[in-house]
């Protein structure tokens, strides 16, 4: 008789938030990568450069810049300024917005009515 053969479960690939310092897996947290000196945020977790995980969660990435921790894990050579850490904030907050709509690398799939369809047509 064949064995039957078990099902292995899928590796998880776990991280640390810099803040919290929870092991979260790695879609559970988003990426800040310092590419040529520039903080940005990564939110597929493939760009090239230094990175660092922070919990998907406003208040925080607010305590990550209050103590300085984002320039501290990235090894930055200088300080954030306030410039930069409102376009990172924006950045951080809009990626956490995607990621929360779209659901892992599927596409979106958008279903509408053919009526409906042909009126928004009509209008354009």
């Amino acid at each position: 008789m064949a064995k039957k053969k078990k099902m292995r479960e899928k590796h998880v690939p776990m991280r640390m938030c810099i803040v919290t310092r929870e092991r979260k897996p790695k879609l559970g947290l988003m990426r800040l990568v310092n590419v040529n000196g520039k903080v940005k945020v990564d939110p597929k977790g493939k760009e090239r450069g230094r990175g660092a995980n922070i919990c998907m969660e406003e208040d925080v990435f607010d305590e990550a810049v209050r103590k300085h921790l984002i320039e501290k894990a990235l090894k930055l050579e200088k300080k954030l300024t306030e410039e930069e850490v409102k376009k990172l904030r924006k950045e951080f907050l809009d990626a956490i917005e995607r990621r929360k709509f779209r659901k892992g690398s599927k596409p979106v799939v958008i279903k509408v009515d053919k009526e409906k369809w042909r009126k928004i047509i009509k209008k354009e």
